[in-house]
């Protein structure tokens, strides 16, 4: 997936049909499920393309609270997020309801930000019921859409809206320099903000016990070893009174963003509570998007300090972050201060790897080796046959791989190549991309990291 991809969030209050908008424009009846092993989990984002356009569309349904005064202020929290993270705010309304004081909160917020915004309405099933469409000129976003999630009516109009409002990606993509990008990932109230501080030397970021203080991302620039590193702190959100619900949903747009414009991810762990699904799904951002990766276990000072208690921690991680067990660990405390002298290093070391280039005669050289010692297994009783190998890109290291057949070659099979990439070239933590290609007209190209 393209990382520089506009990102365009649908918002607004709960049970307008965000998600059957989200369903139709997809071109699915459910949400997608990643077959990475250990992230399976419903996806709430997915590349589009329309007349020739891609972008990434955001689902940001989810939340589910209780009283008028709880749902407009969520609402108002659900724009706030999406205006921080995507560049372009679509706000869903229904028309079965009229415009409602959540509706309002919405639209305010999107009319305070310096992001483009437009309004569907939704449930318009039938002419009449379009014809109450304009009626939310109200909102002060512009003329208002049209639309039926159910049955199709003007989701095309709405897309031909959509891409013409977009920013290109080449707008989209940060102004690349030589600097490490690391960006602070992980869950709210792990202890992002107060690693930040402690990397940059000074208080940049609010620190607090209540979860998702941090309102913005900051962006600061250390030097470490003689060399600039640009570390981003993951936003998070704040939650008012019981509004609690939902929140995760946010963290997709956080992610996104922030994995986006990172080299090397450090996510951070909350020791005591071991790591979470919504850890593996973070976990599982960063490899989808091939982005290197350090797992920052927080709080280890608070585990209690037998060996009992030691082997079950590390052991929850182990297994719920297996898919990337490529990544390197780091127990430690931004309390304490213990084990923090290694992240750094560490995540230079891994965005070293990102950065890794091989002679065409030396890949081959290592492949051919691990192929003969354990050869692709036959498919169909038919062999397969390595015929050569070769770098195709950095950032993250890309490698080629042609076979007779390309269609014979599973899975697994590449992973153990990629394995043993990873251990002779000491690419630990560092993103690897796998494509296999053949020499048949119908082969296919597949690529996974691990």
């Amino acid at each position: 997936m393209n990382l520089n991809l506009p990102i365009v969030a649908l918002v607004g209050r709960p049970n307008v049909g965000k998600s059957s908008l989200y369903n139709r424009i997809v071109g699915r009846r459910q949400a997608i499920i990643e077959d990475l092993p250990g992230t399976t989990r419903d996806r709430s984002y997915q590349t589009v393309n329309w007349g020739g356009h891609d972008f990434l569309l955001v689902d940001t349904a989810g939340l589910h609270t209780r009283g008028l005064d709880e749902l407009a202020e969520a609402a108002e929290e659900q724009a706030r997020a999406a205006l921080g993270e995507a560049d372009l705010l679509v706000l869903v309304t229904d028309v079965l309801g009229g415009i409602t004081d959540r509706d309002q909160a919405v639209a305010a917020v999107a009319r305070r930000g310096d992001k483009p915004a437009i309004v569907l309405v939704n449930k318009c099933d039938t002419a009449a019921r379009a014809q109450d469409a304009p009626d939310y000129f109200r909102l002060g976003l512009g003329e208002p859409l049209p639309v039926s999630a159910q049955h199709g009516h003007g989701v095309a109009d709405a897309l031909d809206r959509i891409v013409e409002m977009l920013p290109d990606s080449e707008a989209v993509a940060d102004l690349r320099d030589d600097r490490p990008r690391l960006a602070i990932v992980g869950r709210p109230n792990v202890g992002k903000s107060s690693l930040l501080n402690l990397l940059a030397g000074e208080d940049r970021a609010l620190v607090s016990e209540i979860a998702g203080t941090t309102r913005d991302a900051v962006d600061t620039t250390i030097t470490y070893d003689g060399r600039e590193i640009l570390l981003v702190d993951t936003a998070g959100l704040r939650r008012r009174g019981r509004v609690e619900a939902g929140v995760e949903r946010y963290s997709v747009l956080r992610a996104l963003s922030s994995v986006r414009r990172a080299d090397v991810c450090l996510l951070v762990l909350d020791s005591t509570e071991g790591a979470t699904d919504q850890d593996a799904h973070i976990a599982g951002y960063v490899s989808e998007y091939y982005r290197g990766l350090v797992i920052l276990a927080n709080k280890w000072d608070l585990i209690v300090d037998d060996e009992y208690s030691i082997r079950r921690a590390e052991e929850n991680m182990q297994s719920r972050l297996a898919f990337v067990a490529h990544a390197p660990i780091l127990r430690l405390s931004a309390l304490t201060g213990i084990g923090t002298n290694l992240i750094l290093s560490t995540a230079l070391k891994v965005d070293h790897g990102t950065r890794f280039a091989i002679t065409t005669g030396r890949l081959n050289q290592f492949i051919n080796g691990w192929v003969g010692r354990r050869p692709p297994p036959s498919r169909g009783g038919l062999p397969a046959h390595f015929r050569y190998a070769t770098q195709t890109g950095t950032r993250p290291p890309t490698f080629t791989l042609f076979f007779n057949d390309a269609r014979r070659i599973q899975r697994n099979y590449v992973r153990y190549l990629e394995n043993g990439i990873r251990e002779e070239f000491g690419l630990q933590g560092a993103a690897v991309k796998m494509v296999v290609r053949g020499n048949r007209e119908d082969s296919d190209a597949r690529g996974r990291n691990q």
